[in-house]
């Protein structure tokens, strides 16, 4: 639960940076890949958990995660 809290904070402190830059941009675009991979393999191990709860948790955050929620700004 520690190494989930880890990522999920890690992953909203990663794309906090707007610039027109290129080397900015592809770097945080680098950086949202590497956020999506640790998504999904925490994901997985959720999905690979004996215990049926976080099995039905891993299965929700799953569908946000494939299927994210628009915002407003449309990013």
């Amino acid at each position: 639960m520690k190494l989930i809290i880890i990522a999920l904070s890690a992953v909203l402190l990663s794309g906090c940076a707007i610039t027109a830059n290129p080397e900015v941009e592809k770097s945080l675009s680098k950086d949202r890949t590497m956020s999506d991979m640790a998504k999904t393999a925490l994901i997985n191990e959720m999905l690979n958990s004996p215990d049926p709860a976080v099995r039905l948790e891993g299965s929700r955050i799953a569908k946000e995660f494939i299927v994210p929620k628009k915002n407003w700004l449309g990013q």
